[in-house]
């Protein structure tokens, strides 16, 4: 160990949910064996901030095409035309 501690803290929250989407959460528990709906919660809430941040990502790329030739040249920098023969 190097000496540092890693703490998890979670924080307790309600949440009133359709009764469709709380049977969906306890079947991916047991059907993926997840201890708990919480984690379930959790693992959607992940996800949901890994598609915001793919989204904008993309929204800045987009942004930045054409008008910036630095980050053109940036794009191919370093990369050559290779087959599968190279590889």
């Amino acid at each position: 160990m190097n000496g540092s501690i890693n703490v998890h803290t979670h924080q307790k929250i309600s949440v009133s949910l359709p009764v469709e989407l709380v049977d969906y959460a306890t079947s991916y528990q047991k059907i993926y064996g997840l201890t708990s709906r919480s984690e379930v919660i959790a693992k959607a809430m992940r996800l949901l901030r890994e598609q915001e941040l793919i989204e904008a990502y993309k929204a800045f790329a987009s942004e930045q095409q054409g008008d910036d030739p630095l980050w053109e040249m940036g794009i191919a920098e370093g990369l050559e035309p290779s087959s599968e023969d190279t590889w």
